[in-house]
């Protein structure tokens, strides 16, 4: 149970969540000078005796932003990356292996559940079923864990940063053109730099995620293929050893 609680899958959302709760001061920090000018830094107006709560305060809100942004990069555009993704693997040999271990999924599972409830031939099939599922029961869980470390963890972890920091680019744009609003030329200036900065990292973090799925996709068909290949090597090397000692017999 505790093995779902990596230091990947943590990582994955608490780093981007301090990004996010940054972006957020600065907004906060915006408004304060836009209200109070005069008033100087907003954390220089916390009292001493609240620096600690206010500190320790930022830890569980860093990671409650972190699981919201995970949540809505997973459901806004991991589709989009999958497809990216899934365009880069069509032209290779993976696509095919891919295709034929899916093959295997629902023409065992159809065998099965055929004798059980004859419906189930009616339903059509997923077009892309979660292979690392269904193969696990013959894919070792710890090359699997390494696999899922190595790869897919990053690919999350490009994803949410890549959502934090867009949100940074805005908050400190935002910032500086409070504090500098009386200069309409150098408020430009900012905005139009934190677009062009918000875009590059966008773009840069956006392909190393998808690079990092394709491969984790890649490594993944060739893990389950293996332990097929294992599987039914040890299976052929079984029924040898029995037809030699048979025939010593």
């Amino acid at each position: 149970m505790f093995s779902a609680f990596s230091f990947g899958k943590i990582i994955k959302t608490v780093l981007p969540g301090i990004i996010l709760t940054a972006a957020l001061l600065l907004v906060l920090e915006g408004f304060w000078d836009f209200w109070r000018p005069d008033a100087g830094l907003l954390l220089g107006a916390v009292p001493k005796d609240w620096i600690t709560p206010v500190t320790a305060a930022l830890i569980p809100v860093s990671m409650i932003l972190g699981f919201f942004l995970n949540t809505f990069a997973w459901k806004v555009l991991n589709q989009r990356m999958r497809s990216r993704s899934d365009a880069t693997l069509d032209q290779t040999i993976y696509a095919v292996l891919r295709e034929k271990l899916s093959e295997g999924v629902w023409s065992e599972s159809q065998e099965y559940f055929n004798q059980h409830a004859p419906p189930f031939a009616q339903v059509q099939p997923l077009d892309r079923p979660a292979l690392e599922y269904y193969y696990l029961p013959r894919v070792k869980l710890t090359n699997l864990n390494y696999l899922w470390e190595s790869y897919f963890c990053w690919y999350e972890f490009h994803i949410n940063s890549a959502c934090a920091l867009v949100v940074v680019g805005p908050a400190t744009a935002f910032l500086l053109c409070v504090k500098l609003r009386e200069c309409y030329v150098l408020v430009f200036i900012v905005a139009l730099l934190s677009l062009v900065w918000s875009w590059g990292l966008w773009t840069v973090l956006t392909r190393a995620a998808v690079k990092n799925l394709v491969s984790y996709e890649k490594n993944l068909i060739l893990l389950i293929t293996g332990s097929l290949v294992e599987e039914s090597g040890h299976v052929h090397s079984t029924s040898k050893d029995e037809d030699t000692d048979e025939e010593t017999g």
